[in-house]
């Protein structure tokens, strides 16, 4: 058994829901796992209940914005973790964790160091040229610090190979696929919805755009989640129905009563909410950018959008034909069947660390 250290700062949304299925089938395998975090905003407060029971959790005041004291006290005292904890595997999420967690393989290179982006950093800033050249510049100073990338889609992989680094390892993001209850669908209105926190990467501006395009009789639009004011008012303005916060089992919930699902992302790196959708059964529009292009395959699991004008020439036509949701949503529960099981994902991450080749008593 190896001990294995998971270290991320950005612990909330679809980075936590990985991480926690990481670390509890890992547990749930007999390594000795322990999760180094910080809390943000997002983080729900029933985070614990997300993990396994033998897990250990340091807290540790990482921030998401570049601090040079912050950081550097932040990387002394994970290097000061990593020392008594002695792990086998250190596996860094996001980037701010991927930042200070490689600068401190510098001066502890002991274990076997993985980092996976979760959304590369300079894909980010769809309106910031000049922030995403500077996160660009910083990723390739630090690409060169011998840190293995996990990439958690292949398009997020292509852009690591162009921009940072040849090493790097697809390990796709999965879910837990009997966690999910099917979509059964609607007989007298079509649901048409989203999961996630409303954000500027999910572009909630976009979502009220397309809304209020097909505002009328027999339509209704759902956001499933809560967040950012600018974003909700826009959202409301034009009828959008926010639930709010809710758990994830709620969430869940609520996805299986829509009917079509849209995602809206400036950014991704594989969006969980969409797996979650399509193995719920149902048919997809998103944005053509990294991580949704994986999954999204056009005229089999769904449409990629380009632009506003897209999203409403792929929805009408499914909006219309109760038939054709239902094609596109049995291929794109079959597609997350095949493709995005946790076993499948285990597996896959249990090589790269170098575990599988280990005794397993």
């Amino acid at each position: 058994m190896a001990a294995i250290v998971h270290v991320v700062e950005a612990f909330g949304a679809g980075t936590l829901s990985m991480v926690s299925a990481m670390a509890n089938c890992q547990s749930q395998a007999g390594h000795a796992v322990t999760v180094i975090h910080s809390v943000r905003e997002e983080t729900p407060d029933n985070w614990r209940a997300l993990f396994d029971t033998h897990i250990e959790f340091i807290q540790l005041p990482m921030i998401r914005a570049i601090n040079p004291r912050s950081d550097w006290r932040a990387t002394r005292m994970l290097m000061t973790e990593l020392k008594r904890i002695m792990p086998d595997v250190v596996h860094l999420h996001s980037s701010k964790a991927g930042a200070l967690g490689r600068l401190a393989s510098l001066l502890y290179p002991g274990p076997r160091w993985f980092f996976s982006p979760h959304g590369l950093s300079f894909l980010q800033h769809a309106e910031g040229r000049m922030k995403n050249a500077v996160f660009l510049l910083i990723e390739k100073i630090l690409a060169r610090i011998p840190v293995t990338f996990i990439a958690c889609s292949p398009s997020e992989a292509e852009q690591i190979r162009a921009n940072l680094s040849q090493n790097v390892i697809v390990v796709n993001n999965a879910i837990d696929l009997a966690a999910i209850p099917p979509a059964l669908g609607n007989d007298n209105i079509v649901r048409i919805g989203t999961v996630g926190r409303v954000a500027l990467a999910r572009n909630p501006e976009l979502f009220a755009s397309i809304a209020s395009a097909l505002h009328g009789k027999g339509i209704e639009f759902v956001w499933i989640g809560g967040g950012d004011e600018a974003g909700e008012t826009a959202l409301k303005r034009v009828g959008v129905k926010l639930s709010g916060w809710v758990d994830r089992a709620e969430a869940l919930r609520q996805l299986a009563t829509l009917d079509i699902y849209i995602q809206t992302s400036r950014w991704e790196g594989l969006p969980v909410a969409v797996i979650e959708a399509m193995a719920a059964g149902l048919p997809v529009v998103a944005t053509n950018v990294v991580g949704n292009r994986d999954l999204v395959k056009d005229g089999k699991t769904g449409w990629l959008a380009n632009n506003c004008d897209d999203f409403l020439a792929h929805l009408a036509p499914l909006i219309a034909n109760r038939a054709e949701r239902h094609r596109l949503g049995a291929q794109a529960k079959a597609y997350a069947q095949t493709y995005y099981s946790l076993e499948t994902m285990i597996r896959v991450l249990d090589h790269a660390y170098g575990l599988d080749s280990q005794h397993h008593e």
